[in-house]
C-alpha cells in the first residue's frame, strides 16, 4: 500500500470506469438493434452486468472508507468481499445464458447481419478495456484490495472479451457468404464465456479466503518475519503471529513474551518501536502486539 496515495484513488479510478459502461451499454444497445448477432447481444448482456457490478463496487467503496463504529469497530471492509463474489456470481450467470443461446445458434446457423457498428465499438472498446486493466492493476499492487483485484480482473476479462468477439465479427463479414463463417457468430460467444468464467472463478475464489480470514500472502508475512528477527534481543520468545485482511486493510497480531524483570513502561517501549518499524513496511496496517506468557488457542 502507497502512503502517499489519497483515499478517493479507488474511488475515482471506480467512477471512471462506471461512465465508460454507461456509455458502452448505450452504443452497444444501438449496435444491437441494428443487427441480429448474438454476439453482440451476448456482449449487451455482459456489459449490462458489468454496469451493475462497476455502481455496486462504487458504492462499496464509499460506505467503507466510513469509519468504524460501536457497531462494526473493525469497520465493514469484508463488505468488499462479498460484493466482490457477487459480480462473480453475476458474470456465472451471464456465462449460461450465453451458452444456451449459443448451442441453439450453433444448432440452427445464420448470417449475421448489421455488424459493421459493432465491429467499429469492439476494437474502439479493446484499447480502452486493456488501458483501464493496466491503471485499475497498479492501483492494486499500491493499494491492495480485493475489490480493486477484482476490477482488474473483470476488466482484463473485459478487454479479451472485446478482442475477441471484434475479430470473429470481422471475419464473420468478410466471408459472409460462406456457409462456415455462420458458425463464427456463436463460436465467439462460447471464447467469451471461457473469460468470463475464467474472472468469475478468480473473483470468487479470492474473496472467499478473505471472508474466511485466511492469513495474508507469504511475501507480506516473511517482511513481518524479518522484522521480529531484527528486534530478537527486545522479547525473551514469539508465541504466534496471527494475520488477516478485511478490505484494503490488513491486520496483524503479535503474541510476545518479555523479560518478566522488565517494568511495564520499557515494555511498551519495545512494544513501540516494534510496531513502528512493521508499519514502515506494511504502512496502513493494523498491528497489535500483546504480552504474554503462553501461546493463545
Amino acid at each position: 500500500m502507497n502512503p502517499n496515495l489519497t483515499p478517493g484513488t479507488r474511488e475515482r479510478s471506480l467512477h471512471y470506469a462506471l461512465l465508460f459502461c454507461l456509455v458502452d451499454v448505450a452504443l452497444m444497445g444501438g449496435a444491437v438493434y441494428l443487427s441480429n448477432s448474438l454476439a453482440l447481444f451476448s456482449d449487451l448482456l455482459k456489459e449490462a452486468t458489468d454496469l451493475l457490478s462497476i455502481l455496486a463496487a462504487f458504492l462499496t467503496v464509499r460506505a467503507v472508507r466510513r469509519s468504524p463504529d460501536h457497531r462494526f469497530s473493525y469497520g465493514i471492509g469484508k463488505l468488499e468481499n462479498l460484493v466482490s463474489l457477487t459480480i462473480g456470481l453475476c458474470l456465472l450467470a451471464s456465462a449460461l445464458w450465453i451458452t444456451w443461446r449459443s448451442a441453439h445458434h450453433l444448432a440452427s446457423p445464420q448470417m449475421a447481419q448489421g455488424t459493421i457498428p459493432g465491429i467499429c465499438i469492439f476494437a474502439l472498446y479493446t484499447f480502452i478495456g486493456y488501458r483501464i486493466y493496466f491503471q485499475t492493476s497498479q492501483v492494486a499492487r499500491e493499494q491492495p484490495s480485493a475489490m480493486m483485484e477484482s476490477q482488474a480482473r473483470l476488466w482484463f476479462s473485459k478487454a479479451s472479451f472485446d478482442a475477441t468477439m471484434g475479430s470473429a465479427l470481422l471475419v464473420a463479414h468478410l466471408f459472409r457468404h460462406e456457409t462456415w463463417s455462420w458458425y463464427l457468430d456463436p463460436l465467439a460467444s462460447l471464447i467469451g464465456v471461457v473469460f468470463m468464467l475464467h474472472a468469475a472463478w478468480a473473483m470468487a475464489s479470492s474473496s472467499v479466503k478473505d471472508l474466511l480470514d485466511a492469513t495474508i500472502e507469504e511475501t507480506t508475512q516473511l517482511r513481518i518475519l524479518g522484522q521480529l528477527v531484527q528486534h530478537l534481543d527486545d522479547y525473551d520468545r514469539l508465541h504466534k503471529v496471527r494475520t488477516r485482511r478485511s478490505g484494503p486493510r490488513i491486520y496483524v497480531e503479535i503474541f510476545l513474551q518479555f523479560d518478566p524483570s522488565l517494568l511495564m513502561g520499557e515494555v511498551q517501549k519495545r512494544i513501540d518501536k516494534l510496531q513502528q518499524s512493521i508499519t514502515e513496511i506494511i504502512p496502513g496496517a493494523d498491528i497489535s502486539i500483546r504480552p504474554c506468557t503462553q501461546s493463545p488457542p
